[in-house]
C-alpha cells in the first residue's frame, strides 16, 4: 500500500553499495523502517541526522520494512549539517531518540516537539546546555518527567523520578551537588536554562545521571556511543 508520510530521520544504515536502511519517527505512524534503494546516490546529501522529510513509500502487509520510492525535504537546515558542534549534537539526539522511540506509535505531540526543537537548534547559537534541556524535555514528552517534590530537596530518586529529601529504599538515587542545579534547571524557562553558566564537570555529571535515568525507565536503553564525543565538544 502506498503512503505519504512526514518524518524525522533517526538512523541511517548502509544496506549495499547504493542503498540504505532508514529509520524515521513519522507524524502519521510513529516509528517506521524503510529500505531506500539507490538512496546514497539519489538523496545522500539530504539524509542527515534530524532531517525533516516527506516520504513516499510502499509497504506490504506481511513486511515491517517498507520501500521508499521518493523522499523530499520539508525543511532545509542552514547550520546543523555544516556546524561541527551542532552536527555532533544532532547525532547524539538521534541516538537517544532511536532508542526511546523504537516501538512508538503515532504521537502528534512528540512530532511537533521534535520539529520545533530541530528548527530552534538550526537557528540558535545557545547550545552548550542544550543536551540537558533536550533530555529533560524528552523525559516529559514520554511520561517520565522528573518531579520536584521539595524545592530544597537533596536527593534525586531515580526509580520514582522525584527530587525530595527522603532516601529511597531502592538505593537508586543521586545525592550530590548536581541535585540543587537540577532543581534550578527544572524550574527555568528555556532562555534562562540555556544561558546558565554551568561548570563542564557538573554538566557532564548531570548528563550521566539523566542517561542512567533513561536506562532505568526505557527498556533496552544504552549509553549513546556519541556521549564521550559530546562531553569533549562541550568542555
Amino acid at each position: 500500500m502506498k503512503s505519504i508520510q512526514h518524518g524525522v530521520l533517526l538512523r541511517k544504515l548502509n544496506y549495499s553499495e547504493t542503498s540504505l536502511i532508514l529509520n524515521f519517527f513519522t507524524l502519521e505512524n510513529g516509528f517506521q523502517a524503510y529500505i531506500f534503494q539507490g538512496g546514497k546516490k539519489k538523496k545522500g546529501n539530504m539524509l542527515q541526522a534530524l532531517s525533516l522529510v516527506e516520504i513516499t513509500a510502499y509497504r506490504r502487509e506481511d513486511s515491517e520494512l517498507g520501500k521508499i520510492t521518493e523522499i523530499n525535504s520539508l525543511y532545509n537546515p542552514q547550520s546543523i549539517p555544516y556546524h561541527p558542534i551542532k552536527s555532533g549534537l544532532a547525532f547524539f539526539i538521534t541516538e537517544v531518540l532511536a532508542q526511546v522511540l523504537k516501538s512508538s506509535d503515532q504521537d502528534e505531540s512528540m512530532f511537533a516537539f521534535l520539529e520545533h526543537e530541530i528548527k530552534w537548534l538550526d537557528n540558535s547559537e545557545e547550545y552548550t546546555n542544550y543536551p540537558l534541556w533536550f533530555l529533560l524535555k524528552l523525559a516529559n514528552q514520554i511520561g517520565i518527567g522528573i518531579h520536584v517534590a521539595d524545592p530544597n530537596g537533596a536527593i534525586f530518586d531515580l526509580q520514582d523520578g522525584v527530587i525530595a529529601n527522603q532516601t529511597p529504599s531502592s538505593h537508586l538515587f543521586v545525592n550530590d551537588e548536581t541535585v540543587a542545579l537540577l532543581i534550578e534547571l527544572l524550574n527555568s524557562d528555556k532562555n534562562e536554562f540555556l544561558a546558565l553558566s554551568i561548570h563542564r564537570l557538573l554538566r557532564s555529571q548531570i548528563t550521566d545521571h539523566l542517561i542512567d535515568y533513561f536506562k532505568l525507565h526505557i527498556n533496552g536503553f544504552k549509553t549513546p556511543k556519541s556521549m564521550a564525543v559530546m562531553q569533549t565538544i562541550f568542555e
